[in-house]
Order: structure tokens, then C-alpha cells, then sequence
């Protein structure tokens, strides 16, 4: 995320993190995985396919879709004309399941000549309203409150480990991100999350691993090399552990 917006919805004042650009089908295909804010994504061109939970969504040119927040989603496919932006937006008050709508050509256009304009020239007036605009259709009035800011920092974590759990990703790689040294970067992690690098990324995937199992019929065999493990007995020996310490926490509420 590398740009912070604040914007008006419904009348209601709410922040808007956008990686500014364009994704097409060259683009990761990240795996499952899910952010704290709604996400919404809006395609330009082209065709693809997200699941979200255990739905699967056929998106095209000029539609739009708002994934609530916390809820599992994950790109299947692009094909080579794909082209949308995808923005969070701290708004409550959503629905609980993915709702998609569209807009007209004439909005997409005057859409990617605003994103243009701001990543040439800094200019947000006019790109601002249309995004308000893209999320006014979400969420209710009467519903509406706006979570609490957050730390960009915070914000840049959770994308980082939400995003690339399933990959060879070390602490340099976060640190580079957040603009910290290792150290730094280990304490940050510790101190936003309750626990090290390392044993943040294992819970990741072990959420992930669960969510799967929960949507999916694969093996676990299989689950396991998808959200990152090379060792099969490493992934067991993680999996009960948390599975177990998370049933242990439920049957004490």
C-alpha cells in the first residue's frame, strides 16, 4: 500500500489504502488469504475469477466487488486482457457476504485517467470523489461508523504476511518494506502481533491451512505445500499445535 486517502461515504469520513497502478494477469496470483478492511476491486478489462469462501465470482469488465473484511479470498485465474485496481477501505457497516455491481465505461475511463494523473502529478481532487463514489453503493448510512486509524505500519505487516505466507519470505524481506533494520523490525513484529517473525508466520498458514480444510477437499498432504510448508511433518506438528491451543481458548468462552 502506498497511498493513504481520506474520503467521504454516505457522509462518513473513511480511509481508503491503495497500492496506486494497475494489476493485470502478469500480476501474483496471491494465495488465499484475507485483509482486516473491505477490499474492493474494480475490473477495467478483461475476465477472471476470484472465490471468495467457497464461492466462486466471474468478474468482468466494469464490474465491481467489494470483499468484506476478514473473509478468505483468492484469485483462480486471469486472462491476458485483465486489468482492474483494487483499493481497502476501513468502512463498517457492509454486507457479510461479497456483493458486485458495475459501472459504466464513461466512469472507468475518467477512473484510469485520474489514477494516471495522480501517479504523474500528486493530484488526489478529483480521483477522491470516484472512489467515494465506487464505495457509496457498500455501505449503509445508518450502519456506517469508521474503525480506528491505524498505523501505516501496522497496516503494511499485516498485507505482508497476509499475502506471502506461502512463499520463502524472511524478516529482510518485511524490513525492507516497512523501511526498518532487522532488529527494529523483529521488535515491530512482536510488538503489533504478540509474537516473532517466524511464529507469525506459522499461525498464518496454519489460518490458512484451516480455511482450507473448511472450504476444500484436498488432502492434507496438499494443504500443506499450498500455504508454504516443504515438510510435511513440520506443518503436522504446527497444525495440531494451534488447531488444539485455538479449540482449548473456544472451550473456555
Amino acid at each position: 500500500m502506498n497511498s493513504e486517502f481520506t474520503i467521504d461515504v454516505n457522509g462518513v469520513k473513511a480511509n481508503v489504502y491503495m497500492q496506486i497502478g494497475f494489476f493485470d494477469h502478469e500480476d501474483i496470483l496471491y494465495p488465499l488469504h484475507r485483509h482486516r478492511f473491505a477490499e474492493m476491486h474494480v475490473f477495467l478489462c478483461g475476465n477472471a475469477l476470484l472465490r471468495c469462501d467457497d464461492k466462486d465470482v466471474l468478474l468482468c469488465g466494469g464490474d465491481v466487488i467489494c470483499v468484506p473484511a476478514n473473509m478468505p479470498h483468492q484469485y483462480l485465474h486471469f486472462d491476458r486482457e485483465s486489468k482492474r485496481i483494487s483499493f481497502l477501505v476501513d468502512c463498517i457497516g457492509g454486507a457479510a457476504s461479497p456483493i458486485k455491481t458495475s459501472v459504466s465505461k464513461d466512469f472507468l475511463s475518467l477512473l484510469c485517467i485520474e489514477i494516471k494523473e495522480y501517479v504523474l502529478f500528486g493530484k488526489d481532487s478529483k480521483l477522491k470523489p470516484l472512489l467515494s463514489y465506487i464505495c457509496s453503493d457498500f455501505f449503509i448510512s445508518e450502519q456506517k461508523k469508521t474503525m480506528s486509524p491505524i498505523k501505516n505500519r501496522e497496516l503494511i505487516m499485516d498485507e505482508f504476511f497476509s499475502k506471502k505466507y506461502n512463499s520463502c519470505v524472511r524478516l529482510e524481506e518485511l524490513a525492507k518494506e516497512l523501511g526498518l533494520g532487522n532488529k527494529q523490525t523483529e521488535r515491530e513484529v512482536k510488538k503489533i502481533t504478540g509474537n516473532t517473525f517466524t511464529a507469525e508466520l506459522s499461525k498464518r498458514r496454519i489460518e490458512a491451512a484451516v480455511a482450507l480444510t473448511q472450504t476444500t477437499d484436498l488432502p492434507l498432504v496438499k494443504i500443506s505445500e499450498l500455504v508454504g510448508y516443504s515438510s510435511y511433518c513440520g506443518f503436522y506438528k504446527a497444525y495440531k499445535r494451534i488447531v488444539a491451543s485455538s479449540s482449548r481458548r473456544q472451550d473456555k468462552k
